[in-house]
This record gives structure tokens, C-alpha cells and sequence, in this order.
């Protein structure tokens, strides 16, 4: 059983990250760079949605969702909660052969507009999507518009990836935390769930099934559904 109090006044051994069973496209970013980057970690599963939103958890993740990080950084514990901002920090601290960010100013830059965009666009627009079509009465209008918004911002993916030499997202020879931030809402699964088929945007499909290739991403996103909750006491 795990104390909730340790979790919160312990600084960390080694980079923990909060999870929760099922609800995998975000968590699941910084699992897949780190298996990639070969990090040592712990990982914390939380006991479903009712302990992300417990006053203890909010100290850790204001927003009371997954995942959060936390680590030690010389000396003093430092706390992450958004799956972009955890990547970048992932990659400065422990990528130094700089396997998944930029290698300069120029590289960076791209990698930034295309995290940004799954952030700020790809990524709440899908997750919406997803949960309002849960709703047992969902309004046409609204599902017409989601499903519009969404099918131009897989436009906006598609029309990158056919650039001349443009293998990946944001750079043209090798992936990146961008291309990992967007694939968990641009990869076949996800995009079935939205009622899409891939298949019309055969640049996304190609892309998608080259980056589940890589060895790490592969194993983070098959193992997925065996993280189980932990026992959390006071």
C-alpha cells in the first residue's frame, strides 16, 4: 500500500508519473518516451477518476487530471502536469544524445508548432469529441462541428506529411515528442472511435503505423491496459 503522505513530501528516487486505468491517449505520451529513452521509473496508477479529484492529488496536478510527473532536480523535487510539458522536460533532462528534440534553434521551432498544435488544437478538439459523443442525446449541430473541425485539422496533419522528403512531423528525417504528442489522436484506433477511416488520409496511415514500429512506442502502447491501480492510505 502506498502512502499518499510519501507521495507528497518524499522527494522522488527517480521520475514518477501518474496514470489512470483506461484513458490512455495523454499518459500514455510520456510512457512511450520514456521506454524510447530507456528511463528508469515508478509509476503510480490512481484508482480511478474519483481519486484525481481528491484535495491531495490537486496538489500535484492542479487541474486534477493525468498524467502529472514528478522528479528530483538537484536536490529539490519538481513537479510536471501536462503531457507536452513533460515531454519537453524529459527530453532536456535525460535525452543527451538528443534522440527525440531538436538538435538547434531551427529544429526546436518546428517541434514547437507541432506540439503546440496537438496541445492547443488536435487535442481538445478530439478529446471533446470523444466524451460528447458519450452522451446519450448528443446535439447534431455540435457533432456536425466537432467532426468538421476535426477532419480539417487531420487535413492540416495529412498536408505536412506530403511535403517533399517530409517523413515525420516536424522534422523530415527522424520523430520526435511531436510526432508522439499527435499520433495518440492521429493513429488508427483513436480515429475509428471518432468515425474516421485512415484510410483517406493515407500519409496519416503510413505515418502512424512507421512510428508504432519503433520499439519503445510499441511496447508502452501494448502494454497499456495492464497498469491496475494502486492501494493508496493515508
Amino acid at each position: 500500500m502506498l502512502s499518499i503522505r510519501s507521495i507528497l513530501q518524499a522527494i522522488p528516487k527517480k521520475p514518477t508519473l501518474f496514470i489512470i486505468e483506461g484513458r490512455y491517449q495523454n499518459w500514455i505520451k510520456p510512457l512511450m518516451l520514456m521506454e524510447e529513452l530507456g528511463i528508469d521509473r515508478d509509476v503510480i496508477c490512481l484508482p480511478g477518476v474519483p481519486a484525481m479529484k481528491t484535495e491531495w492529488y490537486g496538489k500535484i496536478h492542479p487541474q486534477r487530471m493525468v498524467p502529472a510527473l514528478v522528479d528530483e532536480l538537484h536536490g529539490e523535487k519538481v513537479t510536471l502536469w501536462d503531457s507536452s510539458s513533460i515531454m519537453l522536460y524529459l527530453t532536456q533532462r535525460y535525452d543527451t544524445e538528443r534522440k527525440w528534440r531538436g538538435r538547434n534553434l531551427a529544429e526546436d521551432i518546428e517541434i514547437w508548432n507541432w506540439l503546440i498544435f496537438e496541445t492547443a488544437s488536435l487535442g481538445p478538439t478530439a478529446k471533446y469529441w470523444v466524451s460528447y459523443d458519450l452522451r446519450a442525446e448528443p446535439i447534431p449541430e455540435v457533432t456536425a462541428r466537432l467532426h468538421d473541425d476535426l477532419r480539417k485539422q487531420y487535413d492540416t496533419i495529412e498536408a505536412r506529411l506530403r511535403e517533399p522528403g517530409q517523413s515525420y512531423l516536424a522534422l523530415k528525417d527522424r520523430p520526435t515528442i511531436a510526432d508522439l504528442s499527435v499520433l495518440l489522436f492521429a493513429d488508427s484506433t483513436t480515429s475509428k472511435r471518432m468515425g474516421f477511416q485512415l484510410s483517406e488520409w493515407p500519409a496519416i496511415k503510413t505515418w502512424s503505423e512507421k512510428m508504432y514500429e519503433f520499439e519503445g512506442v510499441r511496447k508502452a502502447f501494448n502494454e497499456k491496459d495492464n497498469w491496475k491501480a494502486v492501494e493508496l492510505c493515508e
